[in-house]
């Protein structure tokens, strides 16, 4: 007998032995939510256990104080699920969490954090005017993060789909820029992780608790909030509830099959049927493609029925909320995602949080099919959508197609407001004239100048939370293609050719622009009351000229439009009804102050908005 060859074979065999027994371990990799508070309202959380060997595993935390209620298996061993109730005599501190499964026994270190943002979200409110900021093309404030190791998207800012390399610090380094141009709150496209080939848009996720390195740290995030706070700044997250990114770690290793609508190989896309959510009489197969066909192949679809994915994002958003101390959020493709999973979601959000606020982007331009979505609404009686704020495509749409040329008149403006009768609350919707998927407003109009200033007088004096694109306050005029339509900001950036961050950085035009923009926003900041609480009521456009009124108690404003290529004169009789014992009315972008009276007529320029207060 060969000995030499037996105790090879016995160590071969003794090498497998322990092998497999590794292989049989159970090992924790990571823990979401990776933390939760003392205190919470919401107490009843779901850790979501990453791992090998997960699958029958028994748990237990070293303290009474954290409960298990029940331990879910997935179906990929590789995951567990565990329901744990937080006492709330729990004092923040670190916990140890304990997995047993036979013999086998690893243990995970779990924080119980002290609420340091309690009563810090603000919500919005038509009393704000929302700075909306696509980061990668804002500014670069850190170039050491530009590119990153292990990033499937490198930086490449000759490419108008690649990264330019804004970030956070890009934004925390002109928190003054926006606060004194005079805008309240900031909207940030997509600041975690997008692993992802064409990765700078944010709509890809692939670590929905992390902030991607390119664009800083949780940290860092947690900094621009606070620093944004001081400077009298809320801030809107964007989130996203309907989809990952392909790359995400999940597509390798579902948790469940049914985690994702459909498979990577079998899949449909989304027809953008939103219509079918409120459709009587929708076909079941339209009502199947719009809620679970993906938004596009490099976006796997989440199905939002699974009740663990379902737990898990509502806790994903309430963790960016607590950690944060964020205002809002502005929630991506609202109509795709399962209806009453949102809003339960909403809901939830609400309850921890009173004073906070969403807004649901629905991509719908008529008012017949966006009013549903919002809370309240009484074209909805199947359940509550919980939802605040919804996007105002229709007052977008119809502003877009006036201003655009002279071929559609003002009355379209005028028509959507009329429409208002079918929003439970037409002064908190979101109101825009462009965003970071349409082309630039000044690109609609053909680099019109004055119709550009009457689209912007109409955003920032007419009902609702007016949201404005940044750029649009210089004048950038984009592209017809979403790279260019998220043009690089001037002076943000080491290749740009001058700073239209300063006055004295700034072109003419752009300063033209810029006084133009920051004069309407100390309008609105000066009659706070007439724009923010104030009634709309507005007079049938004669001749292209379109007047409307914003009335509070004790402030009054006129806002006259003359969407006509020569001057007007508008009749102050026309108010009548409305001016009640006012005597004087006072031009606020001239400062002149004249009587009323009853044969008074205001010359309005052409291509002018012209806005008076009535006193």
């Amino acid at each position: 007998m060969n000995f030499g060859k037996l105790s090879k074979l016995l160590l071969l065999l003794l090498l497998f032995a322990f092998q497999f027994a590794l292989a049989q371990s159970v090992n924790i990799s990571k823990v979401e939510p990776p933390n939760w508070w003392a205190g919470m309202k919401y107490n009843k959380i779901q850790l979501m256990v990453y791992g090998e060997n997960l699958k029958g595993v028994s748990a237990k935390f070293n303290s009474p104080l954290l409960k298990i209620l029940k331990v879910n298996d997935a179906e990929s061993p590789s995951y567990s699920f565990i329901d744990v109730e937080v006492s709330p005599k729990i004092k923040p501190g670190e916990y140890i969490l304990q997995l047993t499964k036979g013999k086998e026994k690893v243990e995970y270190k779990y924080q119980i954090n002290k609420r340091k943002n309690q009563g810090c979200q603000q919500g919005f409110s038509p009393k704000d005017v929302i700075y909306m900021i696509s980061p990668d093309r804002f500014a670069d404030g850190d170039k050491s993060n530009n590119d990153f190791p292990g990033m499937n998207d490198h930086y490449n800012p000759s490419s108008e789909m690649g990264r330019h390399g804004g970030d956070i610090q890009g934004i925390i380094d002109h928190l003054d820029y926006i606060k004194d141009l005079g805008f309240t709150s900031i909207w940030i496209n997509p600041l975690v992780e997008n692993n992802t080939k064409v990765s700078y848009h944010g709509y890809a996720v692939t670590d929905l608790y992390k902030i991607d390195p390119r664009y800083g740290t949780n940290d860092l995030y947690m900094k621009l909030v606070d620093l944004s706070h001081q400077k009298g700044l809320k801030v809107i997250l964007d989130h996203v509830n309907n989809h990952i990114g392909i790359f995400h770690s999940w597509i390798e290793n579902l948790p469940f099959k049914s985690w994702l609508n459909g498979s990577v190989k079998d899949h449909h896309i989304t027809r953008h049927f939103n219509s079918t959510i409120y459709d009587i009489h929708a076909d079941v197969s339209a009502k199947d493609f719009n809620n679970h066909g993906w938004f596009v192949d490099e976006m796997p679809d989440l199905n939002q029925q699974n009740p663990f994915l379902a737990k898990y994002l509502i806790q994903n958003t309430l963790w960016w909320i607590e950690s944060s101390g964020l205002d809002g959020l502005r929630e991506d493709t609202y109509p795709y995602s399962d209806q009453k999973f949102l809003s339960d979601w909403a809901k939830i959000i609400l309850d921890e949080y009173p004073h906070f606020n969403i807004v649901g982007e629905v991509w719908m331009g008529d008012p017949a099919f966006l009013a549903p979505f919002q809370s309240g609404s009484v074209l909805h009686k199947d359940f509550d959508t919980h939802l605040p704020v919804v996007t105002d495509f229709s007052l977008c749409d119809a502003a877009r197609d006036v201003f655009k040329d002279s071929t559609t008149g003002i009355r379209r403006v005028y028509d959507a407001l009329s429409k208002d009768y079918l929003f439970q609350n037409p002064y908190n919707l979101l109101t825009f004239m462009d965003n970071h998927d349409m082309k630039r407003i000044l690109n609609v109009t053909k680099n019109d100048y004055d119709r550009f200033k009457l689209a912007l007088t109409l955003l920032l004096t007419t009902r609702g939370i007016p949201q404005v694109y940044y750029g649009t306050e210089i004048g950038i005029v984009g592209g017809n293609s979403d790279g260019t339509i998220r043009a690089e900001f001037p002076g943000g950036f080491p290749n740009s050719d001058h700073n239209a961050f300063t006055k004295q950085g700034r072109t003419k035009k752009e300063n033209e622009v810029y006084d133009f923009t920051h004069q309407l926003l100390q309008i609105r900041k000066q009659y706070e009351r007439a724009f923010s609480e104030g009634k709309l009521v507005h007079f049938p456009p004669l001749n292209e000229l379109y007047a409307y009124m914003r009335a509070s108690e004790d402030q009054k404003v006129l806002v006259i439009l003359n969407n006509k290529n020569e001057k007007q004169s508008f009749k102050i009789s026309t108010l009548e009804d409305q001016l009640g014992n006012a005597k004087t009315i006072k031009d606020l972008k001239s400062g002149k102050e004249i009587s009323i009276d009853p044969q008074l007529q205001l010359e309005v320029g052409a291509l002018e908005g012209a806005i008076f207060e009535i006193k």
